[in-house]
């Protein structure tokens, strides 16, 4: 009999990790309930008073195409392996060091970067809501399959007195996919609470949350791929590592650029005063 070789397991393969953070399931989720929440103008007046109404604004305008929201595996991957827990930045040479800020969450989904430090992210209880009780009461956790019916069977009621609902259960949706997203694709009771009234929501620092999370998702991540406990997976809204890196690279092309420009005038068109004056 001929040896065959043996094809690595996914924990021997070195470049082998799970990414959960995925922009297009949202995508596909309001492409799922577009023409019912076009209809519902209470759920839309109440969406623009939220902290993510920004995020989901560009969703719902074709900002965010599946174009955009493709993943690029690679790339992550590779980012991941320069980030530093120790530091909480990312080592791309020997001196040269970046990390994500709160300030850059915010300028990127929009998000508040003031406010309330947000309650556990990871692990709670269950709470005494109304909202739980009508639409999770028969649920051991929340899951993903959970908000999707839940959200169905909301938006299809078009009593005024449900608009808060299909708002909560949208924002679950975001959450739950994009900002603080994890491999058994469910989420913390607390983020109900968190999401309970308008005054709730606006109270608390997003900004921040969802960085601490993503560095907890990387933390574990290399945690678990060290020791091989788990299985190899990334949670946290790991888009913010792509986003901001080519933020990182514009900065740096638009240096390289205008260093070379200055060089080539003082060298070929006039004299330094001039340059520094045109510069």
């Amino acid at each position: 009999k001929t040896k065959t070789n043996k094809k690595p397991s996914r924990w021997e393969d070195p470049n082998y990790v799970q990414i959960k953070s995925n922009m297009l399931t949202f995508d596909n989720t309001l492409q799922t309930v577009k023409d019912k929440l076009a209809a519902r103008k209470d759920v839309l007046k109440i969406l623009q008073k939220t902290p993510f109404w920004s995020i989901i604004k560009a969703y719902m305008e074709g900002q965010l195409t599946k174009v955009e929201c493709q993943k690029s595996n690679y790339q992550i991957i590779r980012l991941i392996r320069l980030y530093n827990p120790e530091t909480k930045k990312f080592k791309f040479s020997e001196g040269n060091e970046y990390e994500i800020t709160s300030n850059d969450v915010s300028e990127i989904f929009g998000l508040p970067n003031k406010g309330n430090k947000l309650p556990s992210t990871t692990t709670s209880t269950r709470t005494n809501l109304d909202f739980e009780k009508k639409y999770f009461k028969n649920s051991k956790k929340i899951t993903k399959t959970e908000v999707d019916r839940c959200l169905n069977t909301a938006i299809a009621d078009d009593r005024k007195n449900n608009a808060m609902d299909v708002v909560r259960l949208l924002i679950l949706e975001l959450l739950i996919t994009n900002l603080f997203c994890n491999s058994g694709a469910t989420m913390a009771w607390t983020f109900l609470t968190m999401i309970d009234t308008l005054e709730a929501m606006n109270s608390y620092n997003w900004a921040q949350g969802v960085l601490d999370y993503m560095h907890f998702g990387l933390d574990q991540a290399m945690k678990n791929k060290k020791h091989k406990t788990n299985q190899p997976s990334v949670s946290g809204c790991l888009v913010l590592i792509l986003v901001r890196n080519y933020i990182h690279l514009l900065i740096l092309l638009y240096y390289l650029f205008s260093r070379a420009l200055t060089l080539y005038i003082e060298k070929h068109v006039c004299s330094i005063g001039c340059v520094k004056e045109l510069t």
